[in-house]
């Protein structure tokens, strides 16, 4: 694994230390670890969710866009 550093004020660290005893994190590489994987996961799941999305709004729009149902639709209008 590769070593990172990180300053925080001493008023932030004391708060971090309390958190991870709290939390019952074995330390606070793995506190951090865990949140950085969390905030990458979200992100991967984010675009994911917004391909999917874009799909759904091409189809809706090719349905939409139908000038078949445009003249059934002026029948009724």
């Amino acid at each position: 694994m590769k070593t990172i550093t990180i300053k925080l004020s001493p008023r932030d660290a004391e708060r971090l230390d309390m958190y991870i005893k709290e939390k019952q994190f074995s330390s606070k590489s793995e506190f951090i670890r865990n949140l950085i994987l969390q905030k990458l996961d979200k992100e991967y799941e984010l675009k994911e969710q917004m391909g999917w999305l874009s799909l759904a709004e091409q189809t809706l729009q090719k349905l939409w866009n139908n000038k078949d149902d445009d003249e059934i639709w002026n029948n009724y209008l």
